[in-house]
């Protein structure tokens, strides 16, 4: 390879753009369906004589799934918006959003959730059994985490091959500049072929 193919710009790869977009979103989703399942709960016998169930769902145990959810939706506009430094800059912001929930996820399987139920136990309570576990919710907020971090990751790495959609909205002034473009070419055109290029305005 020649130091001039070396040094020629990568092509700018739409689908790659999109892949990154895709996990943002997939990732999303899994947080936002992680908050709503149930992770774990103990029966209690009351006072009363009856029994109740005290248990917690993702939202309740893990409050910032919700706002991450959103978050990493707004991520994927600054995503397509940008790019270069900037791109970068929110591939790191999300990478590191999906590591700091990865290991909230961990510290929660690791045993997170049996404070919270026995914090939530009805006032006089005895418990019935153990506290009984759903991991599908912490296993669907690592995989969540996971792909924002793989998101990040990729966008750190090749934000370079990545098109800046939000330079569409810079079309209508380059469209606008255009016919005057092509309005001078067609002057020299008529100058070229000896013809009066105003003739036909004097008509």
């Amino acid at each position: 390879m020649t130091s001039a193919q070396a040094s020629e710009p990568q092509p700018r790869s739409k689908g790659l753009l999109w892949i990154v977009v895709l996990l943002v979103l997939a990732g999303a989703g899994a947080l936002w369906g992680a908050s709503a399942l149930t992770w774990a709960g103990q029966q209690f016998h009351t006072p009363l004589g009856t029994t109740v169930t005290s248990g917690g769902t993702g939202a309740q145990l893990r409050p910032e799934l919700g706002p991450m959810a959103l978050a990493a939706l707004a991520a994927v506009a600054a995503v397509l918006a940008t790019g270069g430094l900037l791109r970068r800059l929110m591939g790191l912001l999300i990478a590191l959003a999906g590591a700091l929930l990865a290991y909230r996820g961990y510290r929660t399987l690791a045993g997170g959730w049996f404070d919270y139920v026995r914090d939530h136990a009805p006032a006089g309570g005895d418990p019935v059994g153990e506290v009984s576990t759903q991991p599908a919710g912490p296993l669907l907020m690592l995989l969540g985490a996971l792909l924002l971090v793989i998101a990040g990751v990729l966008t750190i790495l090749r934000a370079g091959r990545m098109p800046a959609m939000g330079a569409k909205y810079s079309a209508p002034g380059a469209a606008k500049e255009r016919p005057s473009h092509d309005a001078d070419r067609q002057l020299w055109n008529e100058l070229d072929a000896g013809r009066d290029p105003t003739a036909e305005d004097d008509r």
